[in-house]
Order: structure tokens, then sequence, then C-alpha cells
């Protein structure tokens, strides 16, 4: 499969964004040139050696907690739900590490940077609601006046990596805690805040990342947020705060073509489940954005409905990553048996 990387002439963005769905997917192999990255999607996997039989694999990385057996989580001022929403800001670079150049990915992706992340912010701050900035830390040094827009806002900003580009799954395990260091060190550097969090580009961690993590400093990781509905401790004494990959414009809107307009209902549908819920168990309800995806003239008004729909409900709380882990310890700490 390392041989198969290493020939294949896509880019990882090519796969990510050249279309929606598997036809489309096939169809640029067709234009682009054969890619063995595109081919192994349906090969068969190879066998296991034989008289080996895989029995099981425990998280090494959490326990397992069923719902119905925690004490009763409360947020503040009798939230049933934290609104969790983290806008993705992102760099990729014009050339991968082949020097080929994505001209028809590119452009959009800096139109999300130069218009459309300004459209998000005034409807973020029309309704007063901050979020947790997924960051490439690269950014900070491309277009500073995000940067100085999101700190103004009071945003809170999570590290994301140094840009979209290289993710830490196809790095060796050292490089991506040098990764994990650097986008820290830059990103605490250039907004004078302490990096609290962590997404890992492409939602990709190495060996030992979660560790590399901890020792920067960082207290919770979104990685991981997608297998609750609340946040929940790590062994290693972070925690995972709530994600999304399924209320995620880029899998629903980019990669399997739904309508922004469902997109919308989607958060409805998921936000009425969460609140009825969050009247025994608070919830979070995690919405993951990219700019150049929603901040776009045609999605940016269903977004809108959808945040005015949950804003019309009274036990609702819209709290950055850090906030949410705050609340969450500080709500275990009481329940906590003595």
């Amino acid at each position: 499969m390392d041989k198969m990387k290493s020939d294949s002439s896509f880019s990882r963005r090519d796969i990510l964004q050249v279309g929606t769905g598997t036809a489309a997917i096939v169809s640029a192999a067709g234009v682009l040139g054969a890619s063995t990255a595109v081919l192994a999607q349906n090969a068969p996997r190879p066998a296991a050696p034989a008289g080996r039989i895989r029995t099981g694999e425990q998280n090494p990385f959490y326990d397992y907690s069923p719902m119905p057996k925690r004490p009763k989580l409360t947020w503040p001022n009798g939230a049933r739900v934290a609104v969790h929403i983290v806008p993705n800001i992102e760099h990729w670079d014009v050339h991968d590490d082949k020097g080929h150049m994505d001209v028809r990915n590119n452009p959009r992706n800096d139109y999300g940077l130069r218009v459309a992340v300004w459209r998000l912010f005034d409807a973020f701050s029309e309704r007063k609601i901050q979020t947790t900035i997924a960051l490439n830390a690269t950014v900070c040094k491309f277009y500073p006046d995000v940067i100085a827009a999101a700190k103004a806002r009071g945003d809170e900003f999570m590290g994301h990596g140094m840009t979209n580009s290289e993710h830490l799954d196809l790095v060796p395990r050292e490089n991506a805690a040098q990764i994990v260091r650097q986008a820290v060190t830059t990103i605490r550097t250039a907004t004078g805040q302490r990096v609290r969090g962590w997404l890992g580009p492409g939602l990709g961690e190495a060996d030992g990342t979660l560790d590399a993590l901890k020792a920067a400093g960082v207290e919770y990781v979104c990685d991981w947020g997608s297998a609750d509905d609340q946040p929940f401790p790590l062994k290693n004494g972070m925690y995972a705060v709530p994600y999304t990959v399924d209320i995620n414009d880029l899998g629903l809107i980019d990669r399997q073509g739904t309508p922004a307009s469902q997109f919308s209902q989607y958060i409805v549908d998921a936000f009425d489940t969460l609140y009825r819920e969050g009247a025994e168990q608070a919830r979070v309800l995690p919405i993951a954005l990219h700019p150049f995806l929603t901040g776009a003239p045609h999605r940016v008004p269903h977004l809108i409905k959808a945040l005015d729909y949950i804003k019309g409900h009274d036990k609702v709380w819209f709290a950055r990553g850090g906030d949410i882990l705050d609340a969450y310890k500080a709500a275990t700490a009481r329940t906590r048996p003595t």
C-alpha cells in the first residue's frame, strides 16, 4: 500500500474535493490519470496470515461509558444543549508534495478566506455567537486579518495542524509530534491565547499524537469527539469534546452533494432530538463548517435559518470548546463520589 501511495499522481485533495460521490471520483481518475489511491477504495483487503484470527482490540485511549449509567449532567443556567460551532479555517498549499497544482479547488478554498468567512463572522456577531475555530497555524502567517477579526469576536482558537495539506496519519510519528508542537506555538504566539483544544487535519492522528498534544499543553481533542454527545475523559488525562462528521458541511455538501436547505434541516432535526433528550442528560450539538462551503451566498441563508430556530429556544447555550470542557469538569466534580 505504501508503494501504491507513492506511485499515485493524486494529491489527497483530489480524493476529498474533486467531486461528490464515488462516480465523480472515478470520473476524476479518468481525467487526471489512474490513481491507485482511488482504485484501492474498492480493492479487496489483503487476507490475514493463516492461523491468525482477530479477537478484537479494546480502545486504548478511553473507556466505554453507556449513557444510561452516567450521573446526570447539567449545563450552566439549566441549558439542555450546548451548541458547539466549529468553523474550520484552513490553508491549502498551491502545490502538493509532488509539485502538482490544484487550480480547481485552491481558489475555492481561498474564497472562504477572502469573502465567505466575513459573511459567517457577520452572521455570528449579529446573533452574539462565539465559536471554536479549528485553525491551521499557517493562517496566522498568511491571513492575519482573519485572526484579528476572530480575536475581536472572542472566538477560541483550536489547533488544526500547520496546513491542511499534511495530515498527521500520513507522516511518521516524530513528524506528527513536531507538527503539533509547531502549530501550538505558532497559534499561541500569533493570538496570545493558550491553545486548549485540537482537531487534526482530516481528523488524523499518528501513534503518540495524544501524548504529544498533552505535552504541548492541549487539554482536549475533537478527533475522538464524534464518539459521544457529551465530553468524556481520555486515559492520558486529556478530554474529548464532541465534534461531528455528520452535521459537517464538508461531508454532506461537498462529498455527498446534500443541498444547503437539507443541511439546515439536519441541524434542526439533530437539535430537536438533543433538546428533548437534554431534559434528562445535557448534550452537545457540534456543527462543523467550512467557510468556502456554508459561507457561500446561496448557502448561508439556510445556516442562518437553523441558527435562528435554535436561538428561539430558551434552554440553549452557544459555547466554545474550552467553555464546554470547563462546565463538564465542574459538573462531574460535583457528581463524583467522595
